[in-house]
């Protein structure tokens, strides 16, 4: 036994059976094919994907003004999954209008692509596009502001507005270029504004009959700055009658502890006041002494837009009790003269009583 064992023969046939198990474990359908199963089935597995994409032009843009393009379009892609996956994940592809050898004015062009990987299939959307090529032509243009000065509160003015930059830069086709008639900007104040408006506004290109022209604005916004307030003074206050009392309006009286007021308005109305104001008094109501509250907006109407304090008390005299006192003196008065003549008329007929005994 030991001689076989210790034989070539004996080696030589465990290596053979060996070799034949490993042959057979690899080559049966199992484990060690399932990798190389589900690698296949990826490969072969398809997806279909839509991208926007930039749209990009292959021309002489320093000499050319081009318009009518989309900025984007949209391709959709078929192929082999992961490859679908990773052209949209990393876009290494490009659409483009070749409009190298085309002439001023209009032209109906395709989109082309390149770098897409040939196992991919694709569609383009839209597949042609009409593009508008005219000489290219750049001008300053200084910036223009309108806005509705009724958006300001009662009595508020506008001050100087401020506009940065003051000029734009406008690029485009030269028969747009000469359209233009004005560069604007349109900011909208809010209903009743009292401060000062500060924003960014939208430039805009008009032509002649107010519509946009179509051209490269640089830069598209500018900073507007509108300074809003109002004028004051302080002036004092002189209280006139108005209207007749049903009273003795000579002797009518119209005070108030307050003497003094501040006005507000627009420079115009402030400047056609002086360092007083009369204020109107309605006594036609009056008859006797009394108080009344008075809307100061109301009694100055359009001379000021508003006033602080915004109301005044007031207190009219009519004069009623001293006229009570005169009356009663007088009525005093007169009772006692009565009474005087009636006391010499019964003395002087006791007198006549006395001679007519003696006699």
């Amino acid at each position: 036994m030991k001689k076989i064992i210790n034989s070539n023969y004996f080696y030589a046939f465990i290596a053979l059976c060996c070799a034949l198990w490993l042959f057979f474990y690899v080559s049966s359908p199992g484990v060690g094919s399932t990798r190389d199963s589900n690698q296949s089935n990826t490969s072969t597995v398809t997806k279909k994907t839509t991208i926007s994409v930039p749209l990009q032009l292959q021309a002489d843009v320093d000499k050319y003004y081009i318009t009518g393009y989309p900025e984007t379009v949209k391709i959709t892609i078929e192929g082999p999954s992961a490859l679908v996956t990773a052209t949209k994940n990393t876009q290494n592809f490009n659409l483009y209008l070749n409009l190298k050898d085309l002439s001023v004015g209009q032209h109906r062009v395709q989109i082309k692509e390149s770098g897409l990987n040939s196992e991919l299939t694709y569609s383009i959307k839209p597949k042609y596009v009409t593009v508008n090529i005219q000489h290219r032509e750049t001008k300053k243009f200084d910036v223009d502001v309108d806005y509705n000065q009724d958006s300001l509160a009662t009595g508020y003015e506008a001050g100087k507005v401020e506009v940065s930059p003051e000029t734009v830069t406008v690029t485009g086709a030269a028969t747009e270029i000469e359209k233009i008639a004005k560069v604007i900007v349109k900011p909208i104040l809010p209903k009743g504004i009292k401060s000062t408006f500060d924003q960014e506004v939208l430039v805009q290109a008009l032509d002649k009959n107010g519509k946009t022209v179509n051209v490269t604005l640089d830069p598209q916004t500018v900073h507007v700055k509108i300074p809003i307030s109002i004028q004051s003074k302080q002036v004092s206050i002189n209280l006139k009658q108005k209207g007749t009392s049903s009273s003795t309006t000579s002797n009518l009286s119209v005070t108030s502890d307050v003497k003094t007021i501040r006005v507000y308005g627009t420079q115009d109305q402030i400047d056609a006041i002086n360092s007083s104001i009369d204020v109107p008094v309605d006594v036609s109501d009056v008859n006797g002494n009394t108080k009344k509250s008075i809307n100061l907006a109301d009694a100055l109407g359009s001379k000021v837009a508003f006033t602080d304090p915004d109301t005044i008390d007031v207190s009219i005299s009519t004069g009623s009790s001293s006229s009570s006192s005169s009356n009663s003196n007088s009525n005093t008065s007169s009772n006692t003269t009565n009474s005087s003549t009636n006391n010499d008329t019964s003395s002087s007929n006791d007198n006549s009583t006395d001679d007519n005994s003696e006699q």
